[in-house]
Formats: C-alpha cells, sequence, structure tokens
C-alpha cells in the first residue's frame, strides 16, 4: 500500500492548502466583521447616550447628563461608560486614551482606538463628542473588552481544524476503500502474474473487470501471454529439431572421429603387426640359425613396444589428469626442459637459446603437465632440423584476445619455440592437431603428441597458434593466461 500513502499525503497536502487558504480567509474576514460590529454598537450606543446627554445638559444642566451617562453605565455590563471632559484634569472625566490620541474628538468627530492593559488585555475606546456650552470639551467613553473577540477567534480556529479532522478521516477511509477495490486488488493481480510470468507461467488468467485502464493492461497481458506461450511452444519444438539434427551432426562427428581414430591405429598399428606375424612365421618354419632366431625375437620385441607406445599414447590422449595448479617459474621450466633434451640435442646438432622479456611472474599451471607440452614441442623442433641449426624459446608476456572470444584482451604469457627446419606446408597446418595426423615417417610417431599437448593448454584456458612458411621454419605459439582459469 505504499503508492496509496503516496497518492494520500499528496492529496492531503492538497487539502489542507485549500482548506487552510480558505480558512485562514473565512477567519480574518469574520474577525473584521466582529471587530467592525463591536465598533459600530458602540457607535450607536454612544451617539443615543450623548443625544441624550446634550438634551438632559440643556434642560436640567451638567450634573442631569453626568447622572443619566453613570445610570447607563449601571445597567451595561460588558460596556464601560463615562463623561470625560478634556478641560477638566480631574481622575473621574479624563479619558483613557492620551489627549494627544484624540486629536478628532477635539474636532467634534468620533474616534474610535484599541488599548492594551498593563496586564495585556486589550478593549477598544470609542468617543462621541457632546455638544454642550464646555465648548466642545466633552465626549461620552464606551470602553469595551476584547476578550470576546480572543474568544469568538480561538472558538472558530477549533471549528476550523475540528472541521478539517472530520473531513481528512472521511476523505481517508473513502479514499482507501476506493483505492483498495479500483487500484490496490489490481495492482496485486498484476505484481502476481509479473511473478508468475518470470516462473514459466504464460496461462491468460488476468481477470480484472471493468473498462478503464487496468482492464485494458490486463486484456495486453492476457494477449501478450497467449503469444509467448505460442512462441515458447513453436521454440520447444524448434528446439527438439535442432536438438535431433544436433544429435545426427556429433553422431556423424563421433562417426568421423572413429573412422580417422580407426585408420590412424589401423596404420600405425599395422605395420609393427605385419612385422611380428611375419617374424613368428619365419621362426616357426624352423629353418633359421639361433643368431637368426635372435634376430627376430629382438625385432618382435621392438615391435611390440613400439605397439605399447602407441597404446600409452592413445590413453593419455582419452583420459587426462586433473590439473594439479601452482605458482610456476616458466623460465626456470623451460630451462629444465632443455637440460633434459641437452643430449638428444647435441646428437642432432641442435643448439638451445632462451630469450626472456624482463622478470616475468610465476603463473598458476600443472608443471608436469605445462612441462609435457613444452618437451614435446622442443623434441619436435629439434625431429625437424636433420641439418642441425639453433632451436630458440622465447618469453614474453602479450595481451591478447582468444580465440572465439568476444571479450575485451587478456594478458597471456606466449611460449614460443622457433625452429630451423623445412617449415610445414600450408595444407598441413589445419590438420596438426587432429590424433593420429603427423608428418614423421612412418615408426618415429604416434601422431598424438600435439594432440595431447593442445588439450593440456586448453585445459589452462589457453591455445596454441602455429606460424610457419615452406623453407623458414615453423614457431608454435603457447598462450597461457597469466591469472588462474576457472
Amino acid at each position: 500500500m505504499k503508492l496509496f500513502y503516496k497518492i494520500y499525503f499528496f492529496l492531503m497536502l492538497l487539502l489542507i492548502l485549500v482548506l487552510g487558504g480558505y480558512g485562514y480567509m473565512g477567519y480574518r474576514q469574520e474577525v473584521a466583521q466582529f471587530d467592525s460590529d463591536m465598533k459600530k454598537d458602540a457607535l450607536l450606543l454612544g451617539k443615543a447616550l450623548s443625544g441624550m446627554a446634550e438634551h438632559a445638559w440643556e434642560n436640567s444642566g451638567p450634573k442631569m447628563a453626568i447622572k443619566l451617562i453613570g445610570d447607563a453605565n449601571a445597567k451595561e455590563k460588558s460596556i464601560e461608560i463615562r463623561w470625560v471632559d478634556f478641560g477638566n484634569p480631574s481622575k473621574n472625566f479624563a479619558p483613557k486614551v492620551p489627549v494627544e490620541k484624540l486629536g478628532r474628538v477635539l474636532q467634534g468627530k468620533t474616534e474610535s482606538v484599541v488599548m492594551q492593559k498593563a496586564d495585556g488585555e486589550e478593549f477598544r475606546v470609542t468617543y462621541v463628542p457632546a455638544r454642550t456650552d464646555a465648548q466642545g470639551r466633552c465626549a461620552v467613553e464606551l470602553s469595551e473588552s476584547l476578550s470576546g473577540l480572543k474568544e469568538y477567534t480561538r472558538t472558530s480556529l477549533v471549528r476550523l481544524f475540528i472541521t478539517a479532522a472530520i473531513l481528512f478521516i472521511a476523505s481517508g477511509a473513502l479514499h482507501w476503500f476506493h483505492f483498495r477495490k479500483w487500484i490496490h486488488q489490481p495492482l496485486v493481480g498484476f505484481i502476481d502474474k509479473s511473478i508468475r510470468i518470470g516462473k514459466g507461467d504464460l496461462a491468460p488468467d488476468l481477470d480484472v473487470r471493468g473498462d478503464d485502464e487496468f482492464a485494458e493492461l490486463a486484456q495486453t497481458l492476457n494477449s501478450m501471454c497467449e503469444e509467448l506461450q505460442a512462441s515458447r511452444e513453436a521454440l520447444i519444438v524448434e528446439n527438439e529439431r535442432r536438438i535431433e539434427a544436433l544429435e545426427q551432426l556429433r553422431h556423424a562427428e563421433r562417426l568421423a572421429t572413429l573412422g580417422r581414430l580407426s585408420a590412424g591405429m589401423a596404420h600405425e598399428l599395422g605395420t609393427p603387426l605385419n612385422v611380428i606375424s611375419g617374424r613368428a612365421k619365419l621362426i616357426r618354419s624352423g629353418g633359421l640359425e639361433e643368431k637368426d632366431i635372435d634376430e627376430c625375437a629382438r625385432i618382435v620385441g621392438e615391435q611390440a613396444e613400439r605397439i605399447t607406445k602407441i597404446m600409452h599414447g592413445l590413453l593419455n590422449f582419452s583420459r587426462r589428469k586433473k590439473l594439479a595448479r601452482s605458482p610456476q617459474d616458466m623460465e626456470a621450466l623451460v630451462n629444465r626442459v632443455l637440460e633434459m633434451l641437452g643430449q638428444t640435442a647435441q646428437k642432432a646438432k641442435v643448439s638451445f637459446r632462451v630469450v626472456c622479456d624482463w622478470e616475468i611472474a610465476p603463473i598458476p599451471v600443472d608443471p608436469l603437465q605445462i612441462q609435457q607440452v613444452v618437451t614435446n614441442l622442443v623434441n619436435n623442433g629439434i625431429q625437424a632440423m636433420d641439418a642441425g641449426g639453433v632451436l630458440e624459446v622465447g618469453l614474453s608476456v602479450e595481451e591478447k584476445q582468444k580465440p572465439g572470444s568476444t571479450g575485451p584482451e587478456e594478458k597471456y604469457l606466449a611460449v614460443r619455440v622457433k625452429d630451423q627446419g623445412p617449415g610445414i606446408p600450408a595444407e598441413n597446418l589445419e590438420h596438426l592437431f587432429e590424433p593420429f595426423y603427423t608428418t614423421k615417417e612412418v615408426g618415429t610417431g604416434t601422431g598424438l603428441g600435439l594432440s595431447i599437448a593442445y588439450g593440456i593448454v586448453q585445459e589452462h584456458g589457453g591455445w596454441i597458434d602455429v606460424e610457419s612458411e615452406p623453407g623458414k621454419g615453423a614457431c608454435f605459439i603457447i598462450n597461457l593466461p597469466m591469472e588462474a582459469f576457472e
């Protein structure tokens, strides 16, 4: 009901401003009217008494005029009536208002002023001149307390506040009833429906009666739900078709992969099996000398080891170990690999050169698996340089965008293994990381090394690039993220 309080507060503020302005204007008007009536009443009474006093003065003398005013004062309870003589300084006939403020009275005109007593009480004093032989020095003084005006003012304010309170309560109750019925309940229904739509309930069951904007909104939401429901059903059908097509495509890819694996295995295992079969037949023939039998047994053992090596490579390709990351100094790791392959390189007349850009911070990798990747690439480089040469390993931090990513560039450690071999033909580059694909002579490789290396780098959140031109060697670039990849 937060909306109700906002609307109610706004309406009450508007009502307060209207009632306050109207009440203040009415209050000021009533007070002015009350004061005006008091002044008029005093003047009328004063004129009447003044006329009577003048007549008594003329016919019976001053004492009778003064007695007449005293008798009138005795009869009035709310107004004090006195005979004043501006020429007589005695207290009985002196005016309550200083003479300097009564210039109009001395000129024979009426005057009414508001005075304040020492205790703060206000009263109105009215003077009506009396034409006597005292040469305009006498007047009738009427003084009346303004406490009645204050009481009237207090009563008017209380009446205004009570009226405002009744209006606030009555309008609040009326507003609450209509707000709850025509606004709150439909809004609660809309909120509940919105939540259910978010949870997937698209049934067009919103019921708001009437012909106002809420009813139109309910009809619009119901129409939207019907359209969304139809779209969802169509999307489900389309997704089912796509999933079926994707499954067919995956099945075809699995068959194609299985075919390549089978062809590769047949190619790799066929030769050693043929050799083993041929040597076994020679041994069974019984016509071999002892040294020939030993030679055949040795060849059979070598081919069996070759088959075992192929099977181990296939198992490593299909079952990779879980990564055991830890911060590693990649320059030290590369140096360990080069030291391990130093004797192999020396036999192939290959020397190593390490190029490192400044000091590179340790990065989170599995040292054994990354060492396997670097070993594989360095060993491939050595084997590619039949005439020897220099194999360069470079390390640098570069900002790159991961292939297939639409995000910003990130920092990667690039490990470049560059040989001086004959290079790789362009038509072979896209097949380098496929299982059992190899450009080496039969018996010198399984065709799984690069596939395993690429998989390890992928699990680390990176990838391997290849740059090569025929006759200018090849460069394999291992790209590893500087931050841990989840």
